[in-house]
């Protein structure tokens, strides 16, 4: 059978099991990396793959620019190595392999980096208040920025949110199908609540129109906002409040976390608040709240003492 249908009955198999489309299209793109590199050794048969072609193609593909020209991340290699073994399994398991191939190839090693340009609380309301919410975008842009701060939410579960994910009586919000398919709910906090209902019952009707349509935060046309504009304006307000870092819907994410983590909230309620998978993501907040080691350095170090 060939490579391309065996990639269909492949994308075929991750739709059954709920797996998110935008997963479908990413294991597509990278598994279109694996059939270039089989192509390029005249490889057509799928059976003549072996641990050490899998071995060569990691190698080769951390040589492989990305499209825009640059080197390959560690995460973006894993990101493709992933789909491979996903693969390979599912060949295995559907009897057109004897073996799997990639059982036995390692990850390559991820850094364990610490978020970058988190907003100090000054530079976060520094930000917010800013806005000009006299005009319906300026107010829509608003609580746009207020809903990132209080959740942490990402830039696609924003996107993705309808009106009925809103509980205004609670002060909660629905985020469905976040990262793994995995809904939750998270408080919104009484600011956060406040610009919302203005937002639904005041702004919201005068961008939708005679249109009809669910999703929360809408462009001036009515139609659902998209992910540049999004990541457009949260750049446009830092620069308007003349905050130099460079700021995205993740910095938001990262500077929620950060600062909920500081005034000592419970890593198990920053986690779920966020989604994440392992408390191992939620931990590394914890090495960028260093005022405590600070305040011991000045305290214990003798050059501070002189």
């Amino acid at each position: 059978m060939k490579l391309d249908e065996l990639l269909h009955r492949f994308q075929g198999d991750l739709q059954i099991r709920n797996y998110s489309a935008r997963t479908v299209t990413d294991y597509g793109y990278n598994l279109a990396l694996l059939f270039q590199f089989l192509e390029q050794r005249q490889i057509t048969d799928i059976q003549s793959v072996t641990s050490a072609t899998l071995a060569e193609f990691q190698r080769w593909v951390y040589y492989q620019p990305t499209k825009q020209g640059t080197p390959r991340g560690v995460l973006n290699q894993n990101g493709i190595l992933a789909a491979v073994k996903s693969f390979c399994r599912f060949l295995k398991v559907e009897g057109y392999l004897a073996a799997n191939p990639a059982e036995g190839i390692e990850y390559a090693r991820e850094p364990r980096s610490l978020p970058r340009n988190v907003l100090t609380p000054q530079e976060a309301k520094r930000i917010i208040e800013a806005v000009d919410t006299t005009t319906v975008l300026g107010y829509r842009d608003r609580t746009i920025l207020e809903v990132l701060y209080a959740t942490g939410i990402r830039n696609e579960e924003l996107r993705n949110l309808t009106v009925a994910d809103v509980n205004l009586e609670e002060g909660l919000l629905r985020v469905n199908h976040g990262k793994g398919a995995k809904d939750r709910v998270t408080p919104l906090g009484q600011i956060a609540s406040r610009f919302l209902e203005t937002y639904v019952n005041g702004i919201r009707p005068q961008l939708l129109g005679q249109r009809h349509g669910d999703r929360l935060f809408l462009s001036f046309r009515g139609n659902p906002i998209d992910a540049h504009s999004v990541g457009d304006l949260v750049k446009r307000h830092a620069k308007l409040a003349r905050v130099k870092k460079h700021v995205t819907p993740h910095v938001w994410r990262h500077t929620c976390a950060t600062h909920l983590v500081k005034n000592n909230a419970n890593l198990r309620h920053v986690q779920d608040l966020l989604g994440h998978g392992s408390l191992a993501t939620t931990e590394r907040y914890l090495r960028l709240t260093i005022t405590d080691l600070k305040e011991a350095h000045a305290k214990f170090h003798p050059r501070e003492k002189s």
